[in-house]
């Protein structure tokens, strides 16, 4: 997995690239705007309450559970070509909790386990930022924690995404709010309705691959 620094402007997440596929235009359909570039719909997951269950501030594999169904649904979009990325607070780093070596150990765990279901994930994309953090380093504002937009438009940068035909998936407010900031479609997963116009409600990425698949556009 190649480990690099996106550079933000005042932001600075931290990208794990793994299995991008670039063809001709890269794995799926695109189309070409104004400017002449290629751009396509794509598929932005939370990591935790998402693919793995929420325990708080997971940093380590012996704490990664994943949830049912999740590599299964993520294959599904694989083989609809569509591009799946990872955006993901981890204020863990900022507080101290792990660093950032953790961090792409358990994104390698969690690609590892994704091959084993002949899935995977196009980017992992994360913010180790936080204002109350104790790492000085970390202990910031960031463009790139969720709500605010800086991890999907790197994600856009990245894997020539259109935002305004992707979805964002997740379990919090803070995933409906980045939907909302980059003008994507949203997916809230919990036990209840989200109750926000335009905000479909699942239990669970198993459930809502289907929908999401009858509704974006290759």
């Amino acid at each position: 997995m190649k480990i690099a620094a996106a550079d933000l402007g005042d932001a600075a997440a931290r990208s794990e690239k793994a299995h991008l596929d670039t063809g001709p235009d890269g794995p799926g359909g695109s189309i070409v705007t104004a400017s002449g570039r290629r751009s396509r719909p794509g598929i932005l997951l939370d990591r935790d309450g998402t693919i793995i269950v929420d325990h708080g501030y997971v940093g380590s594999i012996d704490r990664v559970e994943f949830i049912d169904g999740a590599a299964e649904a993520i294959a599904r979009f694989n083989r609809a070509g569509i591009p799946v990325a990872v955006v993901t607070n981890q204020a863990g780093v900022a507080r101290g909790l792990y660093g950032l070596d953790d961090v792409a150990l358990v994104h390698q765990h969690i690609a590892d386990h994704l091959a084993g279901h002949r899935a995977h994930i196009d980017l992992f994309l994360y913010c180790p930022y936080h204002p109350a953090g104790v790492v000085e380093a970390f202990a910031r504002t960031s463009e790139d924690r969720k709500p605010r937009p800086g991890l999907a438009k790197a994600a856009e940068a990245t894997l020539s995404l259109d935002l305004a035909v992707s979805w964002v998936v997740g379990d919090r407010p803070e995933d409906i709010g980045l939907a909302e900031a980059v003008g994507a479609s949203a997916i809230y997963l919990g036990p209840g309705d989200y109750l926000r116009p335009g905000v479909w409600s699942f239990p669970s990425l198993a459930v809502a691959a289907p929908f999401i698949l009858e509704r974006i556009t290759v």
